[in-house]
């Protein structure tokens, strides 16, 4: 049973945590994949074009230091749900999914450092 009439600032403030962490691992995808080195296709062997063999440092460490924000906004999120999020309706999984797809996008990016 919720007592709940209206939804309170706290769980307002879980949602908010919810979509932005989702809105920064949506950015942190299109980071990795401008840091990533570009691969060779059919087409570019025929036309003879060059690429860039190596990882883009500027886009690396944008997309570190996203990650660590992101982890940061993924754990207050967490502890604020723990405290707080004790029905059904409170979002929690998508910060656990956030946080752990943060946690890998942080591990493979200091990997390539």
């Amino acid at each position: 049973m919720d007592r709940r009439k209206t939804i309170d600032f706290w769980a307002k403030l879980l949602l908010g945590f919810n979509i932005l962490a989702w809105g920064l691992l949506i950015a942190l995808l299109f980071m990795f994949h401008r840091a990533q080195p570009e691969f060779e296709t059919f087409f570019d062997r025929f036309y003879h074009l060059k690429l860039r063999t190596d990882w883009d440092m500027q886009f690396l460490y944008y997309l570190i230091y996203s990650v660590i924000f992101g982890v940061f906004f993924s754990f207050s999120g967490l502890v604020l749900s723990f405290f707080r999020g004790r029905r059904k309706q409170d979002h929690k999984k998508s910060l656990i999914v956030t946080g752990i797809i943060s946690l890998i996008m942080l591990w493979v990016s200091l990997n390539v450092l």
